[in-house]
């Protein structure tokens, strides 16, 4: 086992870390943990930068044994704050400093992916807690790396969780709710949070336009024969607010790829569904010459 090579025997004042060591090695974790963490925290004034480093991955076996999740996942937490305190001690062995590192950073992005499989599985209210694994990844790369610079993850995350809220939009689970409203405006938030951090992604131009013209197309799919005049009236309008809404994201992500198909249907439906048939049929015809050409 490769964590025979740090757990170096040694045992000073009332901290039992060469026991530990054996029942570790052993792969008796919870024993070793149960010896060695009572011990180390009473008395942390004699505990020493091994003392630290061998109670941090056993708190980490512990974390990856139990299945841990979540953002107070106790081991994963410990293990943590042990590694960040043996590193602290100037004594501790360049090989346990370089180990501790890089046990800091699996724990920093077993946080990332957590957060990450959170949005893939995303389910209304779950932001917040993404969000702060999300910080607790980053606290511990910008504690690795101080000059750790987050602007592309983040941008990352905003895109997939207005994605995200974008496909809750299409389950119609909240359709004609104020939660429907809340989740739009949450969608319209994280592309506009992606795109300030990264103004230049394709991508997120063109979904966030895809967004805005679906949930108008939705509107207008629940006129029916119940639907008053006045009711008829406001959908309209508001329907008419989010197509124009979706033409400068589309109208962006068409002049970063003017050869896209997909921009140019979407620039030529989007007219369409504003009655504006010219700008509508010189896109079909750009289409057609693309094709063409092909």
């Amino acid at each position: 086992m490769a964590i025979i090579v740090w757990l170096a025997s040694a045992c000073f004042g009332q901290i039992p870390v060469e026991e530990a060591t054996r029942l570790a090695q052993s792969g008796r974790w919870s024993e070793a943990h149960d010896l060695l963490q009572p011990a180390v925290q009473q008395n942390r004034d004699l505990a020493n930068g091994h003392a630290w480093y061998v109670l941090g991955f056993i708190q980490k076996e512990l974390h990856k044994n139990a299945g841990e999740s979540g953002v107070d996942a106790p081991f994963r937490a410990q293990s943590v704050e042990s590694f960040q305190l043996a590193l602290a001690h100037q004594s501790l062995a360049q090989t346990e400093r370089e180990n501790s590192m890089e046990a800091l950073d699996f724990l920093s992005r077993s946080y990332f992916r957590e957060a990450i499989e959170m949005v893939e599985g995303f389910t209304y209210g779950a932001e917040k807690t993404i969000f702060d694994l999300m910080v607790r990844y980053e606290d511990i790369q910008r504690y690795l790396n101080p000059e750790f610079d987050k602007t592309e993850q983040r941008s990352d995350l905003h895109r997939y969780l207005a994605q995200a809220y974008s496909n809750l939009l299409e389950t119609e689970r909240f359709a004609e709710t104020e939660t429907e409203d809340e989740i739009l405006d949450k969608a319209i938030l994280h592309f506009e949070s992606s795109l300030t951090m990264d103004a230049g992604n394709y991508a997120t131009r063109y979904n966030y336009a895809i967004t805005l013209y679906n949930h108008g197309v939705r509107q207008l799919k629940r006129i029916n024969h119940n639907t008053s005049m006045f009711q008829l009236m406001e959908i309209q309008d508001a329907c008419v607010a989010l197509f124009e809404q979706s033409l400068p994201p589309m109208e962006q992500a068409h002049a970063q790829r003017p050869d896209r198909l997909e921009t140019l249907k979407g620039l030529m439906t989007i007219h369409y569904a504003l009655s504006q048939k010219d700008e509508s049929d010189a896109y079909r015809r750009q289409m057609e010459q693309l094709l063409q050409k092909r």
